[in-house]
């Protein structure tokens, strides 16, 4: 195995464990995201300025999990995957 492909395979499984952090992060912001608008709750009494600085962090972490996705597709293509 040629050392190229042996680093690409590498640079892959790292994407792969950023991607499941990425997840995590992201399934948590979700639920977050729900607990802080709750709508059993008076509209006065909802968290907005948390539920809004979650939803911003969650569009970012989106957009990061989103660039590792074509990332590694773009790897495997190279690696013939």
């Amino acid at each position: 195995m040629d050392r190229e492909k042996l680093q690409r395979e590498g640079r892959l499984s790292v994407k792969e464990k950023d991607r499941k952090k990425l997840e995590l992060k992201i399934r948590g912001l979700i639920e977050s995201v729900r607990l802080h608008l709750d709508p059993l709750e008076m509209i006065e009494d909802l968290d907005m300025d948390v539920a809004h600085q979650e939803m911003n962090e969650l569009a970012d972490t989106w957009a990061d999990y989103r660039q590792i996705l074509k990332d590694m597709a773009a790897t495997r293509k190279a690696l013939g995957q």
